[in-house]
C-alpha cells in the first residue's frame, strides 16, 4: 500500500489529504499537524476575538471526526522536526516530547508561512501578542476578556492584521 505523509494540518494539507483519498482511496494518508486544530480558519480568528463568532469551534472547515471518517490518519500535536529523504521518513515530536517516525512513499510539505518577528524591543512584555494560530487566539481572547484593554496597536497588514 502506498503511504502519503502530509506535513501540515491547515487548509493546504487537509485539502491535499482529501484529494488524495478521492483519487486513490486505497492510499494510506497520514497528516502530521503541529497543533490539535486541523483545518481551522485562522483568518476567522479576528471574528472570534471581536465576538462576531461566538464559538471558536465553528471556525473549523471540517471536524476531526469527519476527516477520520474519510480515512485520513490525523496525528495531532505532532510537529515534524526532520525529513530524511534517504530513508523516506519524517521524524515528529509529540506534545509529550516523544519522537515518532513516519515512513512515506510520497511526501507533501504544506506548512504555510512562518510569521516574521521584527527586531523590536518589548515584544516579550505583557500585553504583546502574536496572532498566527488557534492557541495564539485563545491566549489573546483570555487577555481581552480578563483585562478588557481599551486600546490596541496592530502591526501587520496581512489578512489577519487587516481584519483585526
Amino acid at each position: 500500500m502506498t503511504r502519503l505523509v502530509i506535513i501540515g494540518g491547515s487548509d493546504a494539507g487537509i485539502s491535499a489529504a482529501i484529494r488524495a483519498r478521492e483519487l486513490a482511496p486505497e492510499k494510506d494518508v497520514v497528516v502530521l499537524a503541529a497543533d490539535r486544530f486541523p483545518n481551522y480558519s485562522i483568518c476567522g480568528l479576528p471574528f472570534y476575538l471581536s465576538g462576531e463568532v461566538s464559538d471558536w469551534k465553528t471556525l473549523a472547515h471540517r471536524k476531526t471526526r469527519e476527516l477520520e471518517r474519510l480515512g485520513i490518519g490525523l496525528r495531532l500535536d505532532h510537529k515534524a522536526t526532520r525529513i530524511d529523504p534517504a530513508t523516506k521518513s519524517v521524524t515528529a515530536t509529540t506534545a509529550g516530547g516523544r519522537l515518532r517516525t513516519f515512513r512515506y512513499d510520497r511526501l507533501i510539505v504544506a506548512t504555510g508561512a512562518v510569521p516574521a518577528r521584527p527586531s523590536i524591543q518589548g515584544l516579550s512584555l505583557p500585553g504583546v501578542f502574536f496572532l498566527r494560530s488557534m492557541v495564539d487566539g485563545f491566549v489573546l481572547h483570555h487577555d481581552l476578556t480578563t483585562r478588557e484593554p481599551q486600546s490596541a496597536v496592530i502591526m501587520g497588514s496581512g489578512y489577519i492584521g487587516m481584519e483585526m
